[in-house]
């Protein structure tokens, strides 16, 4: 089956994107050339004038799926059919997908490659999708998308299918995996419940706001104070934030001496600076004394890497421990040097774990005495530290 894919994308000359993203998107593009266009052209008139009995759409470019994935999919549809519905590889787009095809854990991408050898017990599922995420990768009936109403855009159709609970026809063959499925990860929840938040709030890398709105509904008399380099993200975060500014943290901090904050809020930024203890050193002269530092920070020790290691890889991703913009990798004892070296006393720390899987072996007995099993175990840290 031929299916021409197209990526339904906003085409603005002026768009930047980031290393992480740029990766993500190279990732998922399928092996072959896909066309671009525009969100807001409407869907109907679009689709009657490509003409191809079937269209592959691409939502969302930010996601792995390998070459022979493609193929084993648009192969599957052209012996089998597409059943006259929408169609979907099985991923992590839809967290509720995981019962079809359920992936050993995975963190790098040699791990993202095991858990995408995996197939279902069955070859299909189908079934109503009510969230958008599940829209991000299809290919359609052209008569679906000619009998859309004439003013809805190409944008709109995720929304608009999972509206209406469209059913998806689910290939159960390989794995998806969608780096920036949870859309709501920036609001960092898990560090907003490890402490009291009032005052004067200083996020570095703050994103688009979120953990800024979040933090607001519980605490609204806080003022949140956001840094971060992204121009695009940064305009985003205004509407949550007191104030937003623009700025190379690396260059220093675009405040008066005088300033203070009650809270200082890290979350996985350290680890994307060459030198996050100039930062650390920095951060330290920008608190009140009985403030608070609140960061999260990437464990290099977990056991998913050190398998790569001895394995001989290293694979940068979009996302998590392996991020492609990370300059500096740790473990809590670095992390917890650099802190102390520059003025920090760490006294609360929190593990965000991934097991180490049954069967996965240290190689040897003698190893096995002088192993850290809380490190092999642990994907993030999580610290709150007081100025000394």
């Amino acid at each position: 089956m031929k299916v021409p894919f197209w990526c339904i994308c906003q085409i603005d000359s002026s768009l930047t994107f980031s290393q992480e993203e740029l990766l993500a998107k190279k990732m998922g593009i399928p092996p072959w050339k896909t066309g671009k266009v525009d969100a807001s052209i409407p869907a109907a008139a679009w689709a009657a004038e490509i003409g191809s009995e079937h269209l592959g759409l691409i939502f969302d470019q930010e996601f792995w799926y390998g070459p022979e994935l493609w193929a084993q999919w648009l192969h599957a549809l052209e012996r089998e059919g597409t059943g006259g519905i929408i169609n979907a590889p099985v991923g992590n787009q839809d967290p509720s997908w995981r019962k079809f095809l359920k992936p050993q854990p995975y963190l790098t991408l040699n791990g993202l490659e095991k858990a995408s050898n995996k197939k279902g017990r069955e070859r299909w599922f189908i079934r109503p999708c009510i969230k958008p995420e599940g829209f991000m990768v299809v290919v359609v009936p052209l008569s679906s998308l000619t009998s859309l109403p004439s003013s809805l855009r190409l944008g709109e159709l995720p929304e608009y299918w999972a509206g209406r609970g469209e059913k998806v026809r689910i290939f159960c063959e390989g794995w998806l995996h969608a780096f920036n499925d949870v859309r709501e990860a920036g609001s960092r929840k898990d560090l907003l419940a490890m402490c009291k938040w009032e005052g004067k709030v200083l996020e570095l890398g703050c994103g688009r706001g979120l953990m800024a709105k979040l933090c607001k509904k519980t605490f609204p008399k806080v003022m949140w104070f956001g840094v971060d380099f992204h121009l695009p993200i940064l305009n985003q975060a205004r509407m949550w934030m007191d104030a937003a500014v623009q700025a190379d943290v690396q260059r220093g901090l675009p405040f008066t001496e005088s300033v203070r904050f009650d809270r200082i809020v890290c979350a996985d930024l350290l680890e994307h600076l060459p030198y996050p203890w100039e930062t650390l050193g920095l951060l330290r002269s920008k608190i009140k004394p009985d403030g608070l530092l609140v960061a999260s920070v990437p464990n290099i020790g977990h056991w998913s890497v050190v398998e790569d290691l001895l394995m001989g890889r290293f694979d940068e991703t979009p996302a998590g421990i392996m991020c492609v913009t990370h300059l500096r990798f740790g473990t809590r004892k670095s992390w917890q040097r650099w802190l102390q070296d520059n003025g920090w006393h760490t006294y609360t720390w929190e593990e965000e774990k991934l097991s180490v899987p049954s069967g996965w072996i240290v190689p040897s007995h003698t190893l096995q005495e002088r192993c850290d099993m809380e490190s092999l175990e642990t994907i993030r840290y999580r610290v709150i530290a007081r100025p000394v």
